[in-house]
């Protein structure tokens, strides 16, 4: 089924926490989409639950894009991944990445527990040649632009040379999902001062600087940076999985208490709900801009093929987003580019001091 003309993505249909008819109303707006025309997938779960689903009338015209590959478990959010890598061999995810290992399926995207996505990933798709583990990236709003953040969950604990690595996959994911030309990248630290931050900050500080030539670094940000407008021209931002995760978490939770603070203030009194009939359109905007909807699929970058996830709480359009940028993910290609990219900053790095290099350490 898999050729050049007509990627597949194979999605996980049972690991959303909405269940899978939202999935495959996600799946149906992102097939009508015209941007999506020669684009197939492949729905893995449980057939008697998605078969009859695909059976409704709207759903009928698309069915020559559309494949079932049944699998009979599920991996729940809360179970460990080495739970699954040894219980769960006819889980959905697993399957789903499976057929993007056998060739059957370009991507393959889920909502499912991230855990088990990244661990089902390495093993079974393996880093790209000269990395050592894949990372999660997310693409961010603020008003008038966007940007990468990566790690946001998949390596907690990292060494310096995988988040000099992060930084370029970052870099190429921006020139992917954001058509950044020249991206520029940021390490987030405690201050932008030299010799602020960790051990681990200054040692991939050190090593950014070395990489003119193929980063172009922009040196370190601090966290009131990210949403300033402009940010300094920072299109990527890196940092470990730790403190990227519970920054995206952080700013997700913040969104949701704002959104319903301005909501219940807005429609406190008649005089607020008349003068929201002047400020409809600014506030259509603002909403506009700084909504993450159109960038709902976060990759693991770094692997030997092209996995997505999304958030559990994904609603149809975020679904159909999600799958929209898997899509020009998997037309955009560069990947020798990339490994080459990362063979020539690894043998920068392993060079001894005063040739030119900066000796790699964890």
């Amino acid at each position: 089924m898999q050729n050049s003309q007509q990627p597949v993505l194979a999605v996980d249909v049972m690991g959303s926490d909405k269940g899978p008819d939202e999935i495959l109303e996600g799946i149906y707006l992102a097939l009508k989409t015209p941007t999506s025309l020669g684009y197939s997938v492949i729905l893995v779960g449980d057939e008697s639950v998605i078969r009859p689903a695909l059976g409704h009338r709207r759903f009928r015209p698309l069915l020559p894009r559309v494949e079932i590959f049944h699998a009979g478990e599920v991996i729940a959010m809360e179970e460990s991944p080495t739970k699954v890598l040894r219980q769960k061999k006819d889980a959905s995810m697993a399957r789903a990445v499976e057929l993007v290992r056998d060739g059957k399926a370009d991507g393959a995207l889920s909502c499912g527990n991230t855990g088990a996505l990244v661990a089902l990933g390495t093993i079974k798709l393996r880093p790209m040649d000269h990395l050592e583990r894949p990372t999660l990236a997310t693409i961010l709003p603020t008003i008038g632009r966007h940007f990468v953040l990566l790690d946001v969950g998949a390596n907690p604990e990292p060494t310096a040379r995988q988040l000099v690595h992060n930084a370029l996959l970052g870099a190429h994911y921006s020139r992917v999902a954001l058509k950044t030309p020249s991206p520029r990248v940021g390490l987030l630290s405690i201050g932008t001062e030299e010799g602020k931050g960790n051990g681990l900050v200054q040692r991939t500080h050190e090593m950014l600087k070395e990489l003119g030539g193929i980063v172009d670094y922009a040196g370190l940000i601090e966290g009131f940076q990210l949403f300033q407008e402009g940010t300094n021209g920072v299109d990527v931002v890196v940092c470990d999985g730790f403190v990227g995760n519970v920054l995206l978490k952080s700013i997700e939770s913040l969104a949701k208490r704002l959104k319903g603070f301005l909501r219940k203030e807005l429609l406190r009194n008649p005089l607020r709900i008349f003068g929201c009939l002047f400020l409809g359109g600014a506030l259509r905007t603002v909403r506009r801009e700084l909504s993450g909807e159109k960038y709902g699929g976060a990759p693991l970058l770094g692997l030997n093929g092209a996995l997505f996830k999304a958030h559990g709480a994904s609603n149809r359009r975020e679904i159909c987003h999600a799958i929209l940028i898997a899509q020009r993910f998997l037309r955009s290609g560069h990947r020798d580019e990339l490994r080459n990219l990362i063979a020539r900053t690894n043998e920068i790095l392993s060079m001894p001091d005063g040739a030119g290099g900066l000796e790699i350490k964890k």
